[in-house]
């Protein structure tokens, strides 16, 4: 409009006369006629642009803006995402594909694509770093921030890693001569441990906050059964702090839940360790499988196991990370994904999101799309949906 009006002014100057003084100086009536209302159109666009650009507009325009940020959404960089390969870092939310790590801001804004060629992508992740790796391959990488700041290579099949906020990282990988070997390394990639596994393959590893003690989950089979064992391992010590046999059943994770606290996750039970070997405090499932689970570091341990089948009618069950039920209590969901919070909990069960506290009280319930597949709560106001296809942030008011 304004090129409109520079244009109109350079014409009237020339046209103007002064022995004859139009409105507008124009130099006839029907020019000053056509003036009048070119005059009139600007009034109007004016008005129209101020209903536009008015404090009381741009004020609504900043609050649609909000809305947007607050139920934002960004397609997902490659073909598909397993459930476990997406997690909430304190800069924001990474993932990782069967093409590239991908770090998100927490408005969905993409800020950091990585291609990568791992064979079943993998990645861990502490508050401040991540560690993406192929499982079947040697090769990782650390993330932190908005960039990939190492990239390394084990030179044998990783089966699992780990890091904690001090960027102390872990390896199990494969070792002649042996079923799977340990690896820590410092923040600055030196070496610093290893522990080899004869007897038993590493399938998951847990490095404690203050890089000292490693719990490492393994298994292999005796006389035609299943048998784990968790390993409490020193940095310091060649010698484990003690070992925790369980037969009959499959290791999912093993984690800290806090400094000094253990949880390892089976098929059967999940049970609490004191990092010193001194103590062990199980939660027997009672012949419910596991649907979905999640452990929150100084916070709850929370299961989802149902008596059918088909996964459906679930109990919610919280545990603290004593390895104590604080909450127990049944729904009629069939649960495929939970995050657990310090005080409650993000239960997804295709399409629907409902957010409990451990007694079985409901804040809210949301629609977030039946191919909804995983959920972070990294607040209690805001939830993250990871989609076939995308993820979703969802502002949570209740």
């Amino acid at each position: 409009m304004s090129e409109e009006k520079n244009t109109d002014r350079s014409e009237r100057r020339k046209r103007r006369k002064k022995k004859k003084q139009l409105p507008f100086g124009c130099s006839s009536h029907t020019a000053a006629a056509a003036a009048i209302f070119l005059v009139v159109c600007a009034v109007v666009l004016v008005v129209v642009k101020w209903n536009v650009l008015s404090p009381d507009s741009i004020e609504r325009s900043a609050s649609f803006s909000d809305s947007e940020k607050n139920n934002a959404s960004v397609d997902i960089t490659g073909s598909g995402v397993f459930e476990r390969n997406f997690h909430n870092v304190d800069s924001g939310l990474v993932y990782i594909s069967d093409t590239s790590v991908v770090k998100l801001s927490h408005d969905c804004e993409r800020i950091m694509s990585e291609k990568h060629s791992y064979t079943d992508p993998m990645i861990k992740s502490s508050k401040i770093y991540s560690i993406a790796f192929g499982e079947g391959s040697g090769s990782f990488c650390i993330i932190h921030g908005d960039k990939k700041v190492y990239e390394g290579s084990q030179g044998s099949a990783i089966t699992d890693c780990d890091i904690n906020d001090e960027g102390t990282y872990c390896v199990l990988s494969d070792k002649t001569g042996y079923l799977s070997c340990l690896s820590v390394y410092s923040k600055n990639n030196e070496f610093v441990y290893s522990y080899s596994f004869s007897d038993f393959y590493a399938v998951s590893v847990s490095v404690s906050s203050d890089s000292r003690t490693i719990a490492v989950g393994t298994m292999n089979s005796s006389d035609g059964r299943l048998v784990s064992k968790v390993y409490l391992l020193d940095v310091t010590k060649s010698e484990p702090i003690k070992t925790f046999t369980y037969e009959d059943q499959l290791i999912y994770e093993v984690r800290f839940v806090t400094d000094e606290n253990v949880a390892v996750v089976t098929d059967t039970l999940t049970t609490v360790l004191k990092r010193d070997g001194s103590k062990e405090i199980p939660y027997i499932y009672s012949s419910q499988i596991l649907t979905a689970y999640d452990t929150c570091f100084d916070g709850n341990i929370v299961l989802s196991l149902s008596k059918s089948d088909d996964g459906r009618n679930c109990s919610i069950v919280t545990l603290n990370s004593d390895g104590a039920e604080v909450g127990l209590f049944s729904t009629d969901l069939k649960v495929i994904s939970i995050d657990a919070a310090p005080d409650r909990a993000a239960v997804l069960s295709y399409g629907k999101l409902g957010i409990y506290n451990a007694y079985g009280d409901k804040f809210g319930e949301w629609d977030v799309g039946t191919d909804s597949r995983s959920v972070l709560l990294p607040e209690n106001k805001t939830a993250y949906i990871l989609g076939v296809s995308g993820i979703t942030k969802v502002s949570l008011k209740y």
